[in-house]
């Protein structure tokens, strides 16, 4: 039963990292990494400049000590144009490693865009905005093959579990790393309406050049363009509870992933604001010319005290693996930090 079970995980591990080689790995708290999720967001904040860091650790319950962990970090900074107009500058970088045989993807972005002013003045009298911006970079990806197990290794009675590392293999190995440029670009509408008032929405594709991310030189493993279509807003009920609706539909190769939820948002409304977020998500995936299924519910909470923001969400499994999850999914942390505006660089931008 223990071979069987070390096995069946095995298998799971490897069957989910070979889907990972041609596509992203992406975080429940999508709004709370916003240069991964659309380059046009790099300006669109109500500060002169932001910092943010996400983690998120997925499938303990299955891989034991080697579970899938995605972190990463950001900054940007917003600069003046004309009038109400704004430039913004950013940097992003994620590590991803994937399952026992460490398949990693590392990338490093710079992101460009620019925020025009299509209506409103400097108060929150229906301030509309238009964004557009784009992103440019390296990734690499990487694999450690002496951790894949094979069935050729596995046919020694007088070992625990049949297997012999210092059987050979008979399976070919490519490169263990290898670096690609990376292209990617998004627009972005929204409409302030007052303090609590807003709705937006948005279009990103990612990996516009289609790079080669093969570790063999005789073949090509395209990394799909990824297709992101997203938006939400801000509701108010009452002087200090609002809600913070949003969705995410994301294509890339066959894969089909969606997002929707919503977040309460309890603020004091104090000079000095403390705000609480609570909330849940649904993730319904599936691929072209397949069916679609729940895969995880998503609880959310999120403290927020003034410039700070810290989330917190955890998946609970739904899919055909809850058998071998027993429901447990991921866990991830999110935490925020946006400066002050100077005078000239204040913006009313939404609630994410």
């Amino acid at each position: 039963m223990k071979f069987l079970y070390k096995n069946f995980t095995l298998l799971i591990g490897l069957l989910i990292a070979s889907s990972l080689n041609a596509q992203d790995p992406v975080y429940s708290q999508f709004y709370s990494a916003p240069q991964k999720l659309n380059p046009a967001m790099t300006v669109v904040y109500d500060g002169s400049f932001r910092v943010g860091v996400n983690y998120r650790d997925q499938w303990a319950s299955v891989l034991g000590v080697n579970p899938y962990r995605t972190y990463s970090a950001s900054y940007d900074i917003r600069l003046n144009a004309f009038k109400r107009d704004y430039f913004g500058v950013g940097v992003n970088v994620l590590r991803d490693e994937a399952g026992e045989a460490n398949y990693n993807q590392s990338q490093a972005h710079l992101s460009l865009a620019y925020m025009k002013q299509l209506s409103g003045g400097r108060s929150y009298r229906s301030s509309q905005y238009l964004v557009v911006g784009a992103q440019a970079g390296l990734g690499q990806n990487g694999v450690t093959w002496d951790n894949l197990r094979y069935g050729n290794q596995y046919d020694r009675e007088d070992l625990e579990d049949g297997y012999d590392p210092n059987l050979p293999s008979n399976e070919a190995r490519g490169e263990s790393s290898q670096i690609y440029p990376d292209v990617n670009a998004g627009v972005m509408w929204y409409g302030v309406f007052d303090e609590r008032r807003s709705v937006y929405a948005g279009i990103a594709l990612n990996h516009v050049n289609g790079p080669d991310i093969s570790f063999f030189d005789d073949r090509k493993e395209t990394l799909y363009m990824r297709w992101v279509v997203h938006g939400g807003g801000e509701i108010p009920f009452g002087r200090n509870l609002s809600l913070l609706p949003g969705g995410a539909l994301m294509v890339q190769g066959e894969a089909r992933r969606a997002d929707l939820g919503a977040n309460f948002r309890y603020t004091n409304r104090d000079w000095n604001e403390i705000a609480l977020r609570a909330g849940l998500w649904g993730r319904i995936v599936g691929k072209t010319g397949g069916g679609f299924g729940t895969d995880a519910l998503v609880a959310v909470a999120a403290l927020e005290m003034g410039r700070i923001q810290l989330g917190i969400s955890y998946d609970v499994n739904t899919s055909t693996l809850v058998e071998v999850s027993n429901s447990r999914g991921a866990f991830e942390v999110s935490l925020i930090y946006i400066h002050p505006p100077k005078p000239r660089l204040g913006v009313e931008c939404p609630n994410f």
